[in-house]
């Protein structure tokens, strides 16, 4: 019974989450003509207060939460002889995990942010953004398949100490949706140029700090990889089975 007590909550959130965007979707979409026909000046200070939030929001999620959590995954904590013997030694469940449903908590609440802000200037209808086509692949990709795999491989470390290809899974579905987030957060930027002037340093700084971070993620798997190979057959073997590093 203990492996379904993180197992159940974690599904339960993810179909939650869905039918709550599901029910966004078709009441924004349903409003959407009355809020064109009639904006008023209160409801544009409201929705540009959205449309900052939203902005804020996701660029949090996909340049500095996601990708920490990735990083932390590949952190050398063995090599740090105070951290070496800590709980921070089970990367996962000490780490990983913590950061990633923060930022899927922070992702749904500024999905149903942009889809309110999408449909008070009419982008959910003919043509649909490019922004709002992306985020919505990304976002409904990483609720419905990644915490699904996550705990599939966990289930499966739990019995046999290594990886199944729900792990592959996870990891290259997890990097493909966070680079494809990072690059949608350009996109917005673009969009929103159309209907207010945008700061030059909030485009270095957010920019500043999607380099660094993406920097040390990919310097940091290809340490992994470059160690990994370097090894004996049997250490590697030893290593699989005494640590768990199944999301990435």
């Amino acid at each position: 019974m203990r492996r379904y007590g993180v197992t159940l909550p974690a599904l339960l959130l993810t179909f939650a989450s869905s039918l709550v965007l599901a029910q966004e979707i078709n009441s924004q979409v349903d409003s959407r003509r009355v809020q064109l026909n009639d904006p008023g000046p209160e409801k544009y200070k409201i929705w540009n207060r959205e449309r900052n939030a939203h902005a804020c929001i996701m660029s949090i999620v996909f340049i500095v939460l996601y990708p920490l959590g990735a990083i932390s995954l590949h952190l050398p904590l063995l090599h740090i002889p105070y951290l070496r013997n800590t709980y921070l030694q089970n990367k996962v469940m000490a780490m990983h995990v913590p950061i990633q449903l923060i930022g899927f908590v922070m992702m749904i609440g500024g999905f149903g942010l942009g889809i309110k802000v999408a449909s008070f200037v009419g982008f959910l209808s003919h043509p649909v953004r490019a922004h709002v086509v992306i985020g919505f692949i990304v976002v409904c990709t990483i609720i419905l398949f990644q915490p699904l795999l996550g705990l599939l491989q966990h289930r499966y470390f739990k019995r046999t100490g290594g990886k199944s290809k729900f792990a592959y899974m996870h990891r290259w579905l997890g990097r493909g949706a966070i680079i494809t987030g990072m690059i949608n957060t350009g996109v917005g930027f673009q969009l929103a140029q159309k209907n207010v002037i945008i700061h030059t340093s909030s485009y270095v700084r957010s920019y500043v700090i999607l380099g660094i971070l993406t920097t040390i993620w990919v310097s940091l798997i290809l340490y992994d990889e470059r160690r990994w190979r370097k090894q004996p057959p049997f250490r590697m073997e030893e290593k699989r089975e005494s640590q768990e590093q199944p999301l990435q």
